[in-house]
């Protein structure tokens, strides 16, 4: 896609990435972004990512998998290539909200799963037959509260807490 849009350049107050952290008073913001650029949305519930399994269930249901996907990455490479053919030359958004709750009660699959995102975002997943030249553009991003996500305004200062934390 030679026409891929830069994130930071049309979000210039992100500081985060390759998983942009966007607090959820910038979403107007992402949102006319997402818009302007033409992405498919694909929502992600943090509240719902509790347990491996479950996070595995979240992501099958947010892109469309079929019932006989299994909760594993194996068979999320599967489904997801055929996710890529199926999506060939769009742009696709990754929303994960609520991503700071799913970390409390299950971090390590948190973990787990922005790395799986993060492989797919770089084309690292799926491994695709040869001579598929599918591709999309994915990009991710992790909105929710706090002084961890980025938003128009907010600085760092010296503790580590935006001027719009205090």
């Amino acid at each position: 896609m030679s026409d891929r849009p830069w994130v930071r350049g049309g979000l210039p107050f992100l500081r985060s990435g390759p998983l942009s952290h966007v607090h959820e008073d910038a979403w107007p913001e992402l949102d006319a972004y997402l818009d302007r650029w033409d992405y498919l949305r694909v929502e992600l519930d943090g509240r719902s990512m509790t347990s491996r399994g479950a996070a595995h269930r979240c992501l099958h249901a947010a892109f469309g998998f079929p019932d006989w996907c299994g909760e594993n990455w194996d068979a999320f490479n599967d489904c997801f290539g055929h996710y890529v053919v199926e999506h060939d030359g769009q742009r696709v958004a990754v929303l994960w909200r609520h991503i700071e709750e799913a970390a409390r009660v299950a971090p390590a699959t948190v973990a787990e799963m922005g790395w799986g995102l993060l492989a797919c975002q770089v084309g690292d997943m799926p491994s695709l037959g040869a001579g598929n030249t599918a591709a999309i553009d994915l990009a991710v991003f992790a909105l929710g509260r706090g002084a961890d996500f980025d938003r128009p305004g907010s600085t760092e200062d010296v503790e580590g807490l935006s001027s719009l934390e205090r």
